[in-house]
């Protein structure tokens, strides 16, 4: 049967920071301070809220201020979530949905940054169903994960399409028996359409 069911990881895939978030990083550390070891940090710190093990915002307050940066929690939270959907990917997604595609957004996410993407950015109307780790229990690259949403849909694992940035969960994604791309929003939707032409997909 042809794909009917696509799943599109969020960050690297639909989205990007926005361009001014490093020198907001910069700002909230200060000048002269390393910002790529203080990202580094808070990714370390965001993993186990990704699989809904603690909570986020409390385990980024004490890394504020085991950093001694400058600002509220909420100036950094607004870093934080500086992120920019790409408008023509998004326009696909639209264009897949009106052609019968049932597009689904399957992305890592602690519960704060979740909740920003699903009702700022509009997330729960451009997509028929979000899976974030979060609420889930388990996160990418896990085999779990990808059951887990296969079982939710009701579907079978090679009537779907993944697409992600990360090469490890394009290989877990595979071993579960979904279809699997590796793709980065910096390809551009043109590059996306061809993919999914690949698949048999063609975008309306």
């Amino acid at each position: 049967m042809p794909i009917q069911t696509i799943l599109f990881d969020a960050d690297g895939v639909i989205q990007r920071p926005t361009e001014h978030r490093r020198a907001a990083w910069q700002r909230l550390l200060g000048s002269g301070r390393n910002v790529d070891e203080f990202v580094a940090a808070v990714f370390a710190a965001e993993r186990p809220a990704c699989e809904g093990r603690i909570e986020f915002i409390g385990a980024f307050s004490d890394l504020l201020a085991a950093w001694s940066c400058q600002g509220t929690l909420q100036d950094a939270l607004a870093v934080w979530t500086m992120i920019q959907p790409d408008a023509a990917i998004v326009q696909l997604v639209q264009g897949l949905r009106r052609s019968g595609i049932n597009c689904c957004l399957a992305t890592n996410q602690e519960h704060h940054r979740a909740a920003y993407m699903s009702e700022q950015l509009g997330y729960h109307g451009l997509f028929d169903s979000e899976f974030y780790s979060c609420r889930m229990g388990v996160a990418k690259p896990a085999a779990a994960y990808f059951r887990s949403i296969v079982d939710a849909l009701g579907i079978s694992p090679a009537d779907a399409l993944f697409l992600d940035d990360q090469e490890a969960n394009v290989r877990s994604a595979r071993e579960v028996g979904l279809n699997a791309v590796q793709f980065v929003v910096d390809s551009g939707a043109p590059q996306m359409a061809r993919t999914l032409a690949d698949f048999g997909i063609q975008v309306v």
